[in-house]
């Protein structure tokens, strides 16, 4: 179980889990908006390390303060807090956020794919505040380079095979169909067929097995498909 951080945080936040617009899910990032009863004393904008108090249960992960303009072009001020490791619906569940320490400003980067490159780096750095490990520090995929790597060392993916396990990775909470999977990745009609996405995961495991991951990062969820797999 986590314990609490043992430092004073920089500012604290407590308030109720809302609805966003979901693009946040969509791009394979899903975040928790806060709504606090006033903003008259919100922190700068910026985006911090935070530590996330929920049902009792201590988490990690990083909270954007301000716009998102990656995302949209409003002006309003927003909360939302990346929590790693995490899958659960908490909409309308009171929640705090105490904030250790400012990573960045918030910036507007050219396509999602480096938005998500940029969150991945923020989990990494909060993880190493914070001194924890977990699944998302040990496989790291940059979609832009077509490069995968475990634990900081290079893992050789083909086209398909880092395709297959990059929807995985991007979409940690959701459960692939084979024929969802054969038809995002191979752009067209599966007609039934999935051996090749079958083989395609053989493979992944296989070359992950090296580095001590014999699942090669995927749960297979029998009877349905396949999702990445958190634990």
């Amino acid at each position: 179980m986590v314990q609490p951080y043992s430092q004073t945080p920089l500012y604290s936040l407590f308030g109720k889990v809302v609805h966003g617009r979901g693009i946040g899910k969509l791009v394979g990032a899903p975040t928790a908006n806060l709504q606090i009863l006033s903003q008259d004393r919100l922190p700068p904008i910026g985006v911090y390390i935070a530590e996330i108090m929920l049902e009792g249960q201590v988490y990690y992960g990083v909270t954007n303060i301000g716009t998102r303009p990656t995302v949209d072009n409003d002006n309003d001020i927003s909360i939302e807090t990346f929590i790693i490791d995490f899958h659960r619906d908490i909409y309308g569940k009171e929640m705090g956020v105490h904030l250790f320490k400012k990573l960045r400003n918030p910036q507007k980067f050219c396509d999602f794919s480096t938005l998500l490159e940029q969150i991945h780096q923020d989990c990494i750095a909060a993880q190493d505040f914070f001194g924890v490990n977990s699944t998302i520090s040990q496989l790291h995929m940059n979609i832009e380079k077509h490069q995968a790597t475990i634990n900081g060392q290079p893992i050789y993916l083909s086209t398909k095979e880092f395709d297959v396990l990059y929807l995985l990775y991007s979409n940690p909470d959701i459960a692939f169909k084979k024929e969802q999977i054969y038809e995002a990745v191979w752009h067209e009609i599966s007609a039934g067929y999935f051996h090749a996405v079958e083989n395609t995961i053989f493979q992944i495991r296989k070359k992950c097995k090296s580095y001590g991951d014999s699942k090669g990062f995927i749960r297979t969820i029998v009877g349905y498909g396949y999702q990445f797999d958190t634990s």
